[in-house]
């Protein structure tokens, strides 16, 4: 069995123990649906922790406060302070540590749990409660469909061309992690609509003339940070 699957089960039947501690009322003071979300939470920013993911530690921990802003004392900076400060964080973590993601394109397949080529003109690229990484190989790349839920997703498009000079990423990611891997000859038009989450573009595309391709990313980011990088 995969140590991602042994983590989340654990992590998973851990947390029912706790919410039948506070079905019993032996947790005081914690409604169920907010227990549910920390216990959620938690698990996103320990394996956040484990793949060094800037992103999604800060947005974890920055939800966390949300949750519990009024027991904490910090009613004063949520939510937007907080969410504010997680996304200026990661951007300038990851300045400071701009080659982070070289390393893990080359190492970090042993520690995903599953690594997939995919390719054809229309794709459907999934994760839930898992991490994956996702090689693009498209001559004529025309739609994605991405869905990413409890859990961390890279995918990588250098090896994909766009013919028809657009093409369509329609994500739904919550509770989760997803890195973008682009050519810098693409241009990016992020549509996202973004609910306690962050969309990040690493290093502004100077690369782009009038006549690059069009990645349009559509669809909802909920509880979730999306990272584009340029390769």
């Amino acid at each position: 069995m995969k140590k991602e699957r042994i983590f989340w089960g654990i992590f998973l039947v851990v947390g029912a123990v706790f919410l039948i501690i506070s079905g019993m009322h032996l947790l005081p003071g914690i409604p169920f649906f907010r227990l549910l979300l920390t216990i959620l939470l938690a698990g996103c920013l320990i394996k956040s922790l484990l793949v060094v993911s800037f992103t999604g530690i800060l947005f974890s921990i920055a939800f966390l406060c949300i949750l519990h802003a009024e027991a904490l004392g910090i009613t004063a900076i949520t939510p937007w302070p907080v969410l504010g400060a997680a996304l200026l964080g990661s951007i300038g973590l990851s300045l400071i540590f701009p080659h982070r993601h070289k390393y893990w394109k080359n190492h970090v397949e042993e520690e995903f749990e599953s690594v997939d080529q995919v390719d054809g003109n229309v794709i459907q690229l999934s994760t839930s409660f898992g991490s994956s990484i996702k090689y693009v190989n498209s001559e004529d790349l025309e739609h994605v469909k991405l869905e990413c839920s409890f859990g961390a997703m890279k995918v990588y498009f250098d090896n994909a061309i766009i013919q028809s000079g657009k093409a369509q990423l329609d994500m739904h990611v919550s509770f989760g992690g997803v890195e973008l891997y682009v050519p810098r000859g693409w241009r990016v038009s992020n549509q996202l609509r973004a609910s306690f989450g962050g969309v990040d573009e690493k290093i502004k595309n100077t690369y782009v003339t009038e006549d690059s391709p069009t990645l349009v990313l559509a669809g909802s980011v909920s509880f979730s940070g999306v990272t584009i990088l340029y390769v």
